[in-house]
């Protein structure tokens, strides 16, 4: 996999492993920390019972923070990434940075968490698009996430269904997008790679102004 060779900041000091392996790593941490993550859940250590967005994607990143430091990885994990760098307005819910001091900690790979399905009627397909531009895609889309950046992640916690179903809704979604907006074009449906009982992995393409960003997208089967 072809990592981001922009990051916008021409001079920010280049990280000593090449990017061609980090965004193949990034990833592989994130699949590695799924059961990581299913067993916390699962061990009853927390005390709320209905665990919403935010509570889950705390989680993850806790239970990463933790598997990144065993696994001696030359980036870290953190929440809500604030971008100081390239000035994309909006929040990511995670990002993963350089592991090295002195150079830039700026995003290599943000990621946005979304519910499957969304906690209510009216926020139904926000895992695509929503109000006020707030859609798990649609944020790549207009830089709001991922400005300077050609990869970025999703992870999608399935809480009902199959991963299977998730896949026809919400490319049913882009393409009724595809119909009526300009913007939106065919070729942005998701096509999955890999799955098991833990995880579905897809991939997809997100067309911008300027260039495209590729987006991978991490199911996680909660039900």
């Amino acid at each position: 996999m072809i990592a981001e060779e922009n990051l916008s900041n021409n001079e920010q000091p280049k990280i000593s492993i090449l990017n061609t392996n980090l965004i193949s790593l990034i990833i592989e941490s994130m699949k590695q920390n799924v059961p990581h993550f299913k067993t916390y859940i699962a061990s009853g250590h927390h005390k709320k019972k209905n665990l919403n967005e935010d509570d889950l994607t705390q989680i993850y990143i806790e239970q990463a923070q933790i598997l990144i430091r065993k696994q001696d990885y030359p980036f870290n994990i953190s929440s809500q990434y604030r971008d100081i760098y390239n000035l994309s307005k909006g929040f990511s819910d995670f990002y993963f940075y350089p592991n090295e001091q002195g150079i830039s900690n700026t995003s290599l790979f943000s990621v946005e968490c979304k519910r499957l399905p969304a906690p209510d009627k009216a926020r139904e397909k926000e895992y695509v698009f929503g109000t006020s531009n707030n859609g798990g895609i649609e944020r790549y889309k207009i830089e709001k996430h991922g400005k300077g950046l050609n990869y970025c992640g999703l992870i999608g916690f399935v809480e009902k269904e199959k991963p299977s179903y998730w896949l026809a809704e919400i490319n049913n979604w882009i393409t009724d997008l595809a119909n009526t907006n300009k913007s939106w074009k065919y070729d942005e449906t998701l096509s999955e790679l890999n799955s098991n009982i833990d995880y579905c992995f897809l991939e997809s393409i997100a067309h911008r102004k300027i260039s495209d960003i590729k987006l991978s997208h991490l199911w996680i089967i909660l039900n």
